[in-house]
C-alpha cells in the first residue's frame, strides 16, 4: 500500500517476451506465441478482463517482460480514503 494507491504484482516465468508481444497481451483473444497448458489452452480472456475492472476503478495496469523470462503484471488502485478525513 502507498499513500494513496494500492498495488498488486504477480510475476511468473517462461520465455522472454518481446516487447512488440507485451503491448497485445491485453487485448481480448490474444494468447501470445506457445502460451498454451496441457490441460486447457484457454482464450485469452484474463488479461483483458483485468484491463476493463481496473479502468473502471480508475486504475493502471503495468505488464513489464522480465529479464529472465516471463511477465510481471501490476496492477495500481486508488487507496479508499480513511473514514473521517
Amino acid at each position: 500500500t502507498h499513500p494513496h494507491t494500492v498495488e498488486l504484482t504477480v510475476e511468473n516465468t517462461g520465455e522472454r517476451l518481446a516487447p512488440q508481444l507485451i503491448a497485445t497481451l491485453a487485448e481480448p483473444f490474444r494468447r501470445g506465441t506457445d502460451r498454451i497448458r496441457t490441460d486447457h489452452a484457454g482464450v485469452g480472456l484474463g488479461l483483458a478482463i483485468v484491463t476493463s475492472i481496473t479502468r473502471a476503478h480508475d486504475g493502471t495496469l503495468t505488464l513489464t517482460p522480465r529479464p529472465a523470462g516471463g511477465l510481471r503484471v501490476t496492477v495500481r488502485l486508488p487507496a479508499a480514503p480513511h473514514p473521517g478525513r
